[in-house]
């Protein structure tokens, strides 16, 4: 059975494409380009196809556009032919040559003169301390930097970053999301219903498993010295000692 060269529903796209790219998400370029095609700088898009389907004998599945390095408009059409073998072409929209894949280059790390860079651009935009980074892939296998940074006020950090520019790709949700601490005036209000005295000293301070606490030193009426310790998330008193 012969694959017909063009589907009604391909060549619907390729006229709405052709005339002006009216498809969702390409709206910003439909002006452009319908103005190419009719100076004659673009070849129509059901050309390209007609012209594709033809040469590769084998029906169009999907056309999406892309951008050249320089700017040029490319389509990436995807085909399959009648033993159902799948192929995906890039095509010049202005020649409707096929636009050869470049191969891609290797991901090398950066020098120590680069890290440097990187590093305290980071520190200074962030307001904290790098204190790890690592070469490695990320889950869709690109190389990318894993840049963990500390001394913020609600914990460790981690930021993917890109090794060509060292811009900040995303943050790294590890573990527990980290929760915000309640203010020092909120903790000390909470402690008010239940306890007594003045003031010695209070200070967010982070336990061996990085919890934020409020260690509070209180004198009582008495004169003796009762400390608290207080999850600066939940307000729950940790641990009590002296005040007797």
């Amino acid at each position: 059975m012969r694959i017909p060269t063009l589907a009604p529903l391909v060549r619907a796209a390729a006229l709405c494409l052709a005339v002006g790219l009216a498809v969702p998400g390409m709206a910003a370029e439909q002006d452009a380009v319908r103005k190419s095609v009719q100076s004659g700088q673009l070849k129509p898009l059901n050309t390209i196809i007609a012209d594709v389907s033809r040469q590769y004998g084998g029906r169009v599945l999907d056309v999406e556009t892309k951008r050249g390095r320089d700017g040029d408009l490319q389509y990436e059409i995807k085909l399959i032919n009648a033993r159902g073998e799948k192929q995906e072409l890039l095509i010049d929209a202005a020649t409707g040559a096929v636009v050869p894949k470049e191969r891609s280059r290797p991901v090398q790390p950066v020098t120590i003169a680069q890290m440097v860079q990187y590093v305290r651009k980071l520190e200074q935009s962030s307001g904290a301390r790098v204190t790890n980074v690592e070469f490695e892939r990320d889950a869709q296998g690109n190389y990318v930097y894993e840049a963990q940074l500390s001394d913020k006020p609600f914990g460790e950090v981690k930021l993917m970053l890109s090794v060509a520019t060292g811009e900040v790709l995303n943050t790294v949700k590890s573990g527990a999301p980290v929760l915000q601490p309640k203010s020092m005036a909120v903790m000390l209000e909470s402690l008010q219903p239940r306890y007594n005295g003045r003031v010695l000293e209070a200070e967010l301070e982070t336990d061996v498993r990085r919890r934020l606490y409020y260690s509070v030193e209180l004198q009582q009426p008495n004169g003796s010295k009762l400390e608290l310790e207080v999850d600066a998330v939940t307000l729950e008193v940790l641990r009590q000692k002296g005040g007797d």
